[in-house]
């Protein structure tokens, strides 16, 4: 995880980089920065699950952007139902991170998307800050849940195709 947290680290220093008047490189970096330490913090977590260490790097190379945005869509409805229906307190608590978690990807995936590529979107710093404490507590979410069976499974689903 120590990747992902530096991820996260250097977009808060983009976004404050510049003291007065931040340039929109500095500030749609940040914003990518921070989609990059969330993505790579799900990776990291998924693999570090395989027994051999030595092969986790090859194993990261197979997860897809586009495939854990559906991974992360399909769980969050998933999610919704079975809060409105069926889950003990403690299961509750659970589901509650998990799906701030998978809420948060693919709509980080949409600001990151928009501030590589839209160029007539112009980002304010309070903007940028915005997004970086969401992804933040996307990750506080994890630390919360990450040991959690519900979350542990929910990381096979970043990887494999749905059936």
């Amino acid at each position: 995880m120590p990747f992902a947290e530096h991820l996260l680290e250097q977009a808060q220093h983009l976004a404050r980089r510049e003291k007065k008047r931040p340039r929109q490189a500095s500030l749609r970096r940040a914003v990518s920065t921070a989609y990059y330490a969330l993505f790579h913090l799900l990776v990291s977590e998924a693999t570090r699950n395989w027994k051999r260490a030595s092969q986790r790097d090859v194993l990261a190379r197979a997860f897809d952007h586009g495939k854990m945005r559906a991974a992360c869509e399909k769980k969050r409805k998933e999610l919704e139902h079975s809060m409105k229906t069926s889950l003990s307190p403690g299961d509750l608590t659970i589901a509650r991170q998990l799906h701030s978690l998978v809420d948060r990807f693919p709509q980080s995936q949409e600001q990151r998307h928009k501030a590589d590529y839209d160029n007539s979107k112009q980002w304010t710093r309070t903007e940028v800050l915005m997004e970086i404490s969401k992804v933040t507590a996307a990750f506080q979410s994890w630390k919360v849940i990450r040991n959690e069976d519900l979350a542990q499974d929910f990381l096979i689903y970043l990887l494999v195709k749905d059936r």
